[in-house]
């Protein structure tokens, strides 16, 4: 008789903003939301229900906000603090500019990019469960770059973790769409290099305040689960003369 496993599934919904080496932006973003695999099914159902009552039916971008649908924006929030098993994590790399890869990071601004995702993903994953990781398709290298994430993410003790990875479009993942939301928020509170002119954006940061109780430029304990903010500032290199 086939033995039918009864481990845990999670799945962690992925993206990315201002990650390219020289895009022009002062700082980097990573992040990700992390679920059951049943409770993602719940938020898929959910995220479409708003998207009826609110008639909002074009993809969900940072980049692409509409200032008349801040109460659909607003309710996605919400669906983040309704419920303590959802779990996101960013981390903000500051100072962008100032990353020495050739000194720390064999020379690779891709080697730093799994040095990051591992450090924001690595509290996610805990032993006897097993996960699922979702990227967006257009943030991506293809294939190489899970396979290359799921390798680091064994790292260090959990070989034995059971984690794939999978590359999907964004506007066929609510989730994605929705971390692409919170993600943007926190890169936008973060850059120094940009005016924050964008009426809706502010007031979607302001509201994202207000649920998490402190400002988004604000790094989080590490113990913190439901809304964790990793900040890095990479070291300042003194050459010799």
């Amino acid at each position: 008789m086939e033995n039918i496993s009864t481990m845990p599934v999670y799945k962690i919904f992925c993206d990315e903003s201002c990650h390219l080496e020289h895009d022009g932006a002062d700082i980097m973003v990573l992040g990700g939301i992390r679920c059951t695999a049943e409770k993602a099914t719940a938020l898929n159902k959910h995220i479409k229900w708003l998207r009826h009552q609110h008639n909002y039916h074009t993809e969900l971008k940072w980049t692409k906000l509409v200032t008349k649908q801040i109460g659909f924006y607003k309710a996605l929030i919400d669906l983040l603090f309704d419920d303590e098993d959802i779990w996101f994590k960013a981390t903000v790399v500051q100072h962008k500019e100032r990353l020495e890869h050739h000194s720390f990071n064999e020379g690779s601004h891709n080697e730093f990019y799994y040095k990051m995702f591992y450090y924001t993903l690595r509290d996610f994953l805990l032993p006897d469960k097993e996960y699922k990781i979702y990227l967006d398709y257009m943030d991506t290298m293809g294939g190489e770059k899970t396979q290359k994430l799921c390798e680091v993410l064994k790292t260090e003790g959990r070989e034995e973790l059971k984690v794939d990875s999978y590359i999907i479009q964004s506007y066929e993942s609510q989730m994605i769409q929705l971390c692409d939301l919170v993600i943007g928020a926190v890169g936008y509170k973060n850059r120094s290099d940009i005016g924050h002119t964008s009426q809706i954006k502010s007031q979607i940061v302001d509201y994202l305040e207000q649920k998490v109780g402190h400002a988004l430029d604000y790094g989080t304990p590490p113990w913190e689960k439901n809304f964790n903010i990793f900040r890095f500032a990479p070291s300042i290199v003194t050459r010799g003369a």
